[in-house]
């Protein structure tokens, strides 16, 4: 048990049994292992600590890769680039029973993960004003199209006053530009029904 718990979470097993009792060492000669009450004790609460560190450990690295796919969906990441990642996002779904592959849940695992998460959430804002900016050419084209003016400069400078303030997720910025394009459109439409209108009458 103490095995399989060190082996899966990149820990020491004999630095780890000899920390409840010296003679526990297997390379220790022929001395006879300690099996008193109390080392007994101590196993049974070195058991219960390294399954409590396995279900914490794993509640994190589930909670960045999540991290990590919202931040590789936002930014469109090449599937390359999240194959890098396969061995920390493989044990996204599992249980803690389901976790026996060697060192799946080593501090240094996490710490990278950490670390790729750190790296694309900084690249994020400057994914984020490029997608934005994007999103808003193509909410000034549809206005254009329909002969509908708006201030440019303005909407620029608010899109880039929210990004650089740090006030909204990118996943909710993108969301209400969409949602902006989609009623910019249906404008557009109703005023090109009218605007035909008016070119028939003239033109008759």
């Amino acid at each position: 048990m103490v095995h399989d718990l060190c082996t899966v979470l990149g820990m020491d097993f004999l630095s780890t049994v000899t920390g409840v009792h010296p003679t526990l060492d297997d390379s220790v000669g022929d001395n006879c292992k300690s099996i008193s009450d109390d080392t007994l004790s101590k196993l049974d609460k070195t058991v219960a600590t390294l399954n409590e560190d396995k279900k914490l450990r794993l509640s994190k690295l589930q909670e960045l890769a999540g991290q990590l796919y919202d931040l590789w969906d936002l930014m469109d990441a090449p599937k390359e680039e999240r194959r890098m990642f396969d061995h920390v996002t493989c044990n996204r779904s599992a249980s803690v029973d389901e976790v026996t592959a060697p060192g799946s849940l080593a501090l240094d695992l996490i710490e990278q993960a950490e670390v790729e998460v750190q790296r694309l959430d900084q690249l994020k804002y400057s994914k984020m004003k490029e997608i934005a900016f994007k999103k808003q050419n193509e909410l000034e084209d549809i206005y254009a199209g329909a002969h509908i003016v708006i201030d440019t400069a303005a909407a620029h400078e608010k899109i880039l006053a929210l990004i650089e303030a740090g006030n909204i997720e990118p996943s909710e910025l993108i969301a209400d530009m969409d949602a902006q394009i989609a009623k910019a459109k249906e404008e557009a439409l109703s005023r090109k029904d009218i605007l035909d209108k008016v070119e028939r009458w003239m033109s008759a």
